[in-house]
């Protein structure tokens, strides 16, 4: 345990040492990979237009309560976006959805980090026991208070954002290997192959 949090406290230590409002997810780019018939296609741009719609309407108003943030903001199109996938999920193939699902992981707003789902994956997958899990936990919330905290350092700058993002990263996985055993680390390292593409499209 103490060794767990050595690891840890030393993170943040040099996390410390060292957010642009997101756009949105344009779905007109997934529909080629969607290959739409013409039914689905109705029923996906009706679906879509209800949701911009009501995302839109959210954040009007919480612009006029002149209280908006960007972790309000979050609070509004993260929600929505899951709603919205739950109710294309109907509508689409299970390899079609599959596809929609990948696209929405990797264009959520603000989703620097991996997804809540790939690291659900991570625990489960390593079968983490209720110390390692909480350890791991930590240590992605402090690769994310990182990031976040350095972004004055990088804001507006797509190539040291990236930079930024594997320099954190890196630490992370330094801190992981005292977590995790050998072969749960070699685990790890598979498993976040999925979503290798974070970090490297970051707009800064």
């Amino acid at each position: 345990m103490r060794k767990y949090l050595i690891v840890l406290f030393a993170f943040l230590a040099f996390s410390c040492a060292k957010e642009k409002k997101g756009r949105g997810i344009n779905f007109e780019n997934v529909k080629p990979s969607l290959a739409l018939s013409a039914d689905q296609l109705v029923k996906f741009d009706a679906i879509n237009t209800e949701f911009d719609a009501d995302r839109a309407a959210k954040i009007e108003a919480l612009k006029a309560s002149g209280k908006m943030s960007k972790a309000k903001y979050i609070k509004i199109v993260k929600p929505s976006y899951v709603a919205q996938e739950q109710k294309v999920k109907p509508i689409l193939t299970a390899t079609q959805f599959e596809v929609y699902h990948e696209y929405v992981k990797r264009h959520m707003p603000f989703q620097s980090d991996y997804s809540d789902e790939l690291k659900q994956e991570v625990v489960t997958e390593l079968s983490l026991d209720e110390q390692q899990a909480k350890m791991y936990n930590a240590v992605n919330e402090a690769f994310v208070k990182a990031y976040r905290d350095a972004h004055d350092y990088y804001h507006g700058n797509g190539k040291a954002a990236a930079e930024y993002w594997q320099q954190f990263d890196n630490n992370r996985k330094e801190a992981l290997q005292k977590v995790f055993t050998k072969e749960q680390y070699a685990q790890y390292l598979e498993l976040i192959k999925k979503e290798n593409y974070r970090g490297k499209n970051e707009k800064g």
